[in-house]
């Protein structure tokens, strides 16, 4: 009756040891950007060719998680090229552009939208969030992501830089921690020495 009380024991806290353990560290995040070139921006053909003009670079960065939560990072670094656009070029212009947003190797594409202020002093170009977030799924995790605006004001002709950056935020579905390995070797040794145990009593009545 001991020896059942012994080995009782010693699965509880085996499995005890298995609910509070820490979860396996997750593999980094790795973010990629195609990045985007856009050309006479409010040009009405009668200005400098290519100008305005702007210029988002590909980019790459890798974060470590450690669980569910919320980060900003880079998307692009961008490049504003100001110039004379044309008579009758000045006032407001929308527009929109893509380029390829790849998470962990999975690729979608963003698509944003933007408006080019022009005027004799300053030229304006704002980028405006996306109206839904991208979602990536990865089976035990999603990321969210969600542009934040970004707004260059470019006082002349020249050049002028700024950043595109969007809060990535990761969402765990996995319903219960995962234990390490060296828990796992211990469940495994543990066990096996109960199963021993078992077969040593058994012989011992036999």
């Amino acid at each position: 009756m001991q020896f059942l009380v012994k080995v009782s024991l010693g699965l509880a806290i085996l499995l005890s040891l298995i609910a509070f353990a820490p979860a396996a560290k997750a593999d980094p995040l790795v973010i990629q950007t195609g990045g985007f070139s856009l050309n006479n921006l409010g040009n009405t053909g009668g200005g400098i060719s290519g100008v305005d003009a702007l210029v988002g670079v590909a980019s790459s960065s890798t974060h470590n998680l450690n669980g569910p939560g919320s980060f900003i990072a880079l998307l692009n670094p961008l490049t504003f090229t100001t110039g004379f656009t044309g008579d009758g070029s000045g006032g407001p212009h929308a527009f929109t552009f893509s380029q390829l947003l790849t998470i962990n190797g999975q690729t979608q594409t963003l698509d944003l939208a933007g408006i080019i202020d022009i005027s004799h002093l300053v030229d304006s170009v704002h980028i405006i969030a996306s109206a839904a977030p991208l979602t990536f799924n990865f089976g035990t995790f999603s990321v969210d992501v969600r542009v934040l605006p970004a707004d260059i004001d470019g006082w002349g002709p020249g050049v002028f830089s700024d950043q595109l950056k969007a809060e990535f935020t990761v969402t765990s579905e996995c319903s219960g921690l995962v234990p390490e390995p060296a828990t796992l070797s211990l469940l495994g040794l543990g066990l096996a020495g109960v199963a021993a145990k078992l077969r040593r009593r058994k012989q011992q009545l036999l």
